[in-house]
């Protein structure tokens, strides 16, 4: 593609090795961004020529308040920890149609409760986590799949990846990861392990390492982890 100049990713969070892959592909750089619909326009962005940090969708845009929150009270969290991403500004819709108790789920004060997990370090640099409803409590530990996904991409031979939650008799959940091998690699599922095990807290390992040809995914790149869920028995 010689004349490709710049591409933008969005809808899904995009692993850092993915992202580097690509623009070692193709030449180009790939900026990630974080938009939703209810606010009617992009949320964060990275810039072209402008430092990144790697996994990061960038700052949020101008005119666009963004909170991380702890989802429970409320409360700005510190830089560098998980919280709820709550968005303020211009575009923030009005409400649901026809839909008055969605709506007062979801805006508080006039800010939306994106139901999206992140984190912002000192610079302002915003980093996707997940979902509150994705999250896994491994015998009372947080688990958020994206960061254990990102992990298990420094493994060597896997081209993809996905986690989700396995019932546990006595820790309640367990994270289990379903990952495609590269072309012409098999996947040894103690490296994959290890590189979890490198990066992240032990507690956030996966209780197994499952193969499969294909991750399932909507059309706009989002992980059907029900889909996962309901392969584990077949796995297992």
């Amino acid at each position: 593609f010689p004349d490709l100049r710049r591409c933008v990713s969005a809808g899904a969070i995009l692993p850092g090795p993915a992202n580097d892959a690509f623009e070692e592909r193709f030449g180009v750089e790939l900026l990630d961004g974080y938009g939703i619909t209810e606010t009617s326009t992009m949320v964060a962005m990275n810039w072209p020529n402008s430092s990144r940090v790697a996994g990061s969708c960038g700052f949020a845009v101008t005119g666009v308040g963004v909170r991380v929150v702890d989802p429970a009270t409320g409360v700005d969290v510190d830089p560098d920890i998980d919280g709820e991403v709550w968005v303020s500004g211009p575009g923030l819709m009005q409400g649901y149609f026809e839909n008055p108790e969605a709506t007062a789920e979801v805006l508080h004060n006039g800010w939306y409760r994106t139901g999206d997990l992140a984190r912002r370090d000192t610079n302002g640099f915003l980093t996707i986590s997940g979902r509150t409803k994705e999250m896994i409590i491994r015998g009372g530990e947080n688990i958020y799949p994206a960061e254990v996904e990102e992990a298990v991409m420094h493994s060597p031979g896997v081209a993809d990846a996905a986690v989700v939650a396995m019932p546990h008799d006595d820790l309640g959940e367990v994270p289990v990861v379903f990952v495609v091998p590269a072309q012409g690699s098999s996947v040894d599922p103690a490296a994959v392990k290890q590189a979890v095990r490198e990066r992240l807290a032990s507690f956030k390992v996966p209780a197994h390492v499952f193969t499969t040809d294909v991750i399932p995914r909507t059309g706009s790149g989002k992980t059907k982890r029900f889909q996962l869920q309901q392969d584990i028995p077949k796995q297992l």
